[in-house]
């Protein structure tokens, strides 16, 4: 990741903010890299789909920190003695001859995509070059660029198996700089000897403008519109923008809260309910790379909007509205985005209204107990919405079942529940299952790294939506009828159950993951045992007219488990009715009646006979 804008000083505040958001993948030669970042230029060394840990893709180059207590030669000398030698190295913006500041550039002989390895690899980097800055272990870490190319060879490359295998020791793990819920220490880097009170009086300074909400001298404190050369304020006019309150949202929490708030060790709890007589707070990330605010004191844990709520004693909005201010940020929304959001609001609603249970009654009872979570859904993706992520002038998404079992309010012991919840709300037309196929390629990469990176078989999935209303509904009551005639449960749904019920066009529409697998959808087993339900019922309606479904699991208990039957007639059923011009009815009196149905059976009965 590489954004080519060569600075003279070390960018601070509204600038760091600014690369953030320019960063982008780059193609580019190992020389020109070092011409750049000698010259000012930004890189983070791992390619990535966001901003967090969790969004880490794949990586080639690694960059190693060196602030103090060495020097250039020393490291140089390090490098021959270990054979492990960088393609370059450069001087960073703070660099003197008093005291070395500067980075070393690593490059492997093939890019690595296992996070694991990695991490590997750049624990033990750090840990053989032990000057080196413990905090570029993180896979997320931006270096700026610097003054002066501190010259190797281009063609040099390391080799992550051969330095893994002979240097790693588990106990590595052990260490300050693993990843995950680890505290942030940049007391080398902010930190020094003969300014300590000038980092407190900052820290009390930034607590109390939070308090304030006084956007203009948390500015200045943050350095966002001082000029460092000539101490001359100017105005930030260009704000940064965002197409959607994910996208904004997502930047926030990714904001550094060491500086925001000015903690860089541990202090004295600022929350204004607790007296704190030692040091019991600091800074740590999560495991997805999110800065918490954290007391042991208290036990009280927030992140940049939480802790500003707490400091300000003001409502969430407020404080984002604060820390828009203060970095200049801004949420800018195409009106195809406001019309999309309100479309899938309305849809919520919609479910709600008396005609929507006019219009579709089937389809309103059969979703009873179901609906709040489709409306769930729709309203936690509106903050999701963005013109960029549009498929057939559609929005579309992609969420992880663990995601979704939160926004539903579902227990996590059993997804299954949610996979047939969504493949109901799929198969009646109120989500879109989208296929790999119509996926852009950089969102299917990042669905395909975050399916690696928790070892999951399965991508995360990839919903849109069309805009609920009386025509897109009306085969959904359609449907909704037949799930009824057959005594739909949710238990019994499946590809088979969509294939052989409503045919192949809609299975592979609600199923769009085994399009290309198993076309014909059914095994040799669950043809097998249809075979033998036909037989069942043709036998049973030839002896005595007609059959109940209970007298086929009965006949077939012999050759298959009860349950295993059940399922199957449910699976099956449309298919045989359709096939064999048979129908399933309630023995009312009319339809006993209509279909010369003997009086003893139950009117309550349901049974199946000849049309």
């Amino acid at each position: 990741m590489y954004y080519n804008k060569q600075f003279q000083n070390k960018p601070k505040g509204y600038e760091t903010a600014n690369i953030q958001i320019e960063l982008k993948q780059t193609k580019i030669e190992i020389e020109d890299l070092s011409k750049g970042l000698s010259s000012g230029a930004t890189f983070k060394p791992a390619l990535l789909n966001g901003t967090k840990s969790i969004d880490w893709i794949q990586q080639q180059i690694f960059a190693l920190d060196f602030d103090h207590d060495t020097t250039i030669q020393e490291q140089q000398n390090k490098c021959k003695e270990l054979n492990i030698c960088p393609c370059f190295g450069y001087t960073s913006f703070s660099h003197s001859e008093q005291e070395h500041h500067f980075r070393l550039v690593f490059c492997t002989d093939k890019v690595i995509t296992n996070r694991e390895q990695r991490d590997k690899l750049q624990k033990i980097l750090i840990r053989l070059f032990e000057k080196s800055d413990k905090v570029t272990f993180d896979c997320t870490r931006l270096f700026y660029g610097g003054k002066t190319l501190i010259p190797f060879d281009y063609n040099n490359r390391i080799n992550a198996d051969e330095l893994i295998s002979t240097y790693w020791k588990d106990n590595f793990d052990e260490t300050h700089i693993d990843n995950g819920m680890k505290r942030i220490n940049k007391s080398n880097n902010n930190i020094k000897n003969n300014n300590t009170n000038k980092v407190d009086n900052n820290h009390i300074l930034k607590v109390e403008a939070i308090k304030t909400l006084n956007v203009d001298i948390m500015k200045s404190l943050l350095e966002v519109y001082s000029d460092k050369e000539d101490n001359i304020p100017y105005s930030i006019t260009v704000p940064f923008q965002f197409k959607s309150q994910a996208e904004l949202y997502n930047y926030i929490n990714s904001i550094d809260l060491c500086e925001y708030l000015g903690i860089y060790n541990y202090v004295n709890c600022i929350l204004p309910e607790h007296e704190d007589n030692s040091p019991s707070a600091h800074i740590y990330e999560t495991d997805s790379g999110t800065p918490v605010y954290k007391c042991f004191g208290c036990n009280k844990s927030y992140t940049i909007i939480g802790i500003t709520e707490k400091l300000a004693k003001c409502k969430r909005s407020e404080a984002i509205e604060f820390i828009k201010k203060v970095y200049n940020l801004e949420l800018i929304e195409s009106d195809w985005t406001k019309e999309w959001k309100q479309k899938m609001i309305d849809g919520a609603n919609y479910l709600d209204t008396e005609e929507f249970k006019v219009s579709n009654p089937e389809l309103a009872k059969l979703i009873k107990t179901r609906k709040l979570q489709i409306q769930k859904i729709l309203m936690y993706l509106t903050q999701y919405v963005n013109e960029d992520m549009q498929i057939d002038n559609k929005p579309f998404f992609f969420a992880s079942y663990n995601t979704l079992m939160d926004v539903c309010g579902m227990k996590k012991d059993n997804p299954k529940i949610l996979s047939q919840t969504l493949t109901l709300f799929a198969l009646l037309n109120m989500i879109i299952k989208l296929q790999i196929d119509d996926i852009p390629e950089k969102e299917l990469n990042k669905a395909k790294h975050i399916a690696a990176l928790h070892k999951q078989k399965k991508l995360t999935g990839f919903y849109s939506f069309e805009e609920y209303g009386v025509n897109l509904f009306e085969n959904s009551e359609e449907i909704a009828k037949v799930l009824k005639e057959n005594n739909f449960t949710l238990k019994g749904l499946s590809r088979e159950y969509v294939l052989r019920t409503f045919g192949t066009e809609l299975a592979d529409k609600v199923y769009p993951q085994y399009k290309h697998e198993n076309a014909q959808g059914t095994t040799k087993q669950s043809d097998e045992r249809t075979s033998q339900i036909v037989e069942c019922l043709f036998y049973c309606i030839e002896q005595k007219g007609y059959v109940t479904e209970k007298d086929v699991v009965y006949l077939l208990g012999d050759k298959y488990k009860y349950q295993t039957t059940e399922i199957q007639i449910k699976k099956s059923l449309q298919e045989i009715l359709v096939s064999y011009d048979l129908v399933r009815v309630k023995a009312s009196k009319v339809n006993k009646a209509k279909y010369n149905l003997p009086e003893i059976i139950n009117y309550q009965s349901y049974v199946i006979c000849k049309k």
